[in-house]
């Protein structure tokens, strides 16, 4: 082989090397770019490990264990804290919440997340040809089918004894019977399913947070909604307590509807707009504060809705309203007692006799008494003296042994006329001194001019709330409670 041919020989074989090494090189970077990228999908694929840390699906990883550990939190931390978490940590130690088992109730919303994920998966096709059924509106579909689920498949539902008072234009009650489940997600999570406006929107708002919807919890007056900042700088209300229908109630429905509020109450109270979490656990820990005052733990009670406060803008609405609420705790001692009195009154049987009506319009006459008055001392000397004239008399049918029949007629009847010339006759027992001797002043006269006298005890609740406005010397009234 001449030179030549080996030195072009020797040229072809460098090109190849050099070519393979080439080759090389790009494939190992490939190599390398493909393990780069498929790494964060590697690891999100792979099964989580079992631990006892409370888990969730939701992207906010702050996980607090308990309360004590929730209230410590900073700003920045609480920000990342879960909103079912939140307001599951509040429920813990009410009652009503005794077999509360916060990781449970965070597996079984994971559950239900994933389950919503399929099934709106599943349906999407539904909204892809027909958007016009869901009011071209992505998030108006989500929502949707998040609700039918919640309602239809899990069976939530407003606790029908809170609600049907409510649907008569009653105010909501919240802690009824100072019991959490009503008014917590774990209530709405175990077997019943119930809940009320304190809890359902909740719900919604913890499942689709894990979705990674862009929802937030909000509140109008006595009232939690369901809000979804849509991507074109609009937002959908979900209303979460109807069970008969999916409602996207307006701004304004919210700010006239049964509750109307003010634009100086919006403002004040941060109402209409999405919560921060800061403010959402200021609203929980209201809750925890009402629960725990109806249970009658009144130093707890109190505790909660100071650090509640802190939660929130000290605006002049919402100091009167933790004014209003301290001083309730305060009162709430001597409403204790005014309930035990009022039952022991009830409790108390009038034997047959002349004085059978006296006695029974008397015990109507001390319950009204004690539940205006402000002094505990004259409150409990009305009761021990209609309990003393009550046994003495008790004594005097008990010595005669005589089956003396109840007059048909009740002593010293008190005859009033309406400006329609309507009649209405109250026995002076059951009424507040001076209407007991029986006489009515002007005054009285004047104050249920404008009364239905058709309402014979929304007549007696105006008089002795004008006994109450007009009477300063509460300590010498029950001596001129009974009869002279």
């Amino acid at each position: 082989m001449s030179r030549e041919s080996r030195q072009h020989q020797r040229k072809i074989i460098q090109q190849h090397n050099s070519h393979v090494c080439r080759n090389k090189f790009l494939w190992i970077l490939l190599v390398f770019i493909l393990i780069i990228v498929s790494a964060p999908i590697w690891i999100i694929l792979q099964p989580k490990s079992k631990s006892s840390e409370i888990t969730t699906h939701s992207n906010r990883l702050y996980r607090p264990q308990t309360l004590k550990d929730l209230l410590a939190l900073s700003p920045t931390d609480l920000d990342k804290c879960d909103i079912g978490l939140m307001n599951l940590l509040c429920a813990t130690g009410l009652p009503g919440a005794e077999n509360l088992d916060v990781q449970e109730c965070l597996k079984q919303m994971d559950g239900i997340a994933d389950y919503v994920k399929a099934e709106t998966q599943r349906h999407a096709y539904r909204f892809r040809e027909h958007p016009e059924e869901f009011k071209h509106s992505e998030a108006y579909f989500r929502m949707a089918m998040l609700g039918t689920i919640l309602i239809q498949d899990i069976g939530i539902q407003y606790n029908p004894a809170i609600a049907f008072p409510q649907l008569d234009g009653e105010k909501p009650t919240m802690a009824a019977a100072a019991n959490a489940k009503d008014v917590f997600i774990h209530g709405l999570l175990a077997d019943k399913h119930f809940g009320t406006c304190a809890s359902m929107p909740v719900l919604y708002v913890a499942i689709a947070q894990r979705l990674g919807y862009p929802v937030n919890l909000a509140s109008a007056k006595y009232h939690y909604y369901v809000r979804y900042e849509d991507w074109n700088n609009k937002h959908l209300n979900v209303e979460a307590t109807m069970t008969q229908g999916f409602f996207t109630p307006t701004d304004d429905e919210y700010k006239y509807g049964q509750f109307p509020c003010t634009d100086g109450e919006i403002k004040e109270y941060g109402w209409l707009r999405p919560l921060t979490n800061k403010e959402l656990l200021g609203h929980f820990l209201d809750t925890r504060a009402i629960c725990l005052g109806d249970a009658k733990r009144y130093d707890e009670s109190r505790d909660m809705f100071l650090i509640s406060a802190s939660c929130f803008p000290g605006t002049p609405l919402r100091k009167a309203s933790l004014q209003t609420s301290l001083q309730q705790l305060k009162e709430a001692p001597l409403g204790d007692k005014i309930d035990d009195w009022r039952k022991q009154i009830a409790g108390w049987e009038t034997p047959p006799g002349a004085r059978f009506y006296y006695f029974e319009n008397r015990k109507i006459q001390v319950r009204y008494f004690v539940g205006l008055c402000p002094d505990a001392t004259s409150s409990e000397k009305a009761v021990d003296d209609l309990k003393a004239e009550l046994a003495n008399y008790q004594g005097q049918t008990a010595r005669t042994n005589s089956e003396t029949e109840i007059p048909e007629h009740g002593q010293h009847i008190l005859e009033l006329a309406d400006n329609a010339g309507r009649e209405l006759r109250l026995s002076a027992e059951a009424l507040p001194p001076p209407l007991n001797r029986g006489t009515i002043p002007q005054d009285y006269l004047n104050c249920i001019a404008t009364v239905n006298f058709n309402d014979e005890d929304l007549v007696m609740d105006v008089i002795w709330q004008h006994y109450k406005s007009v009477t300063s010397d509460w300590s010498n009234q029950p001596t001129l409670l009974p009869e002279p």
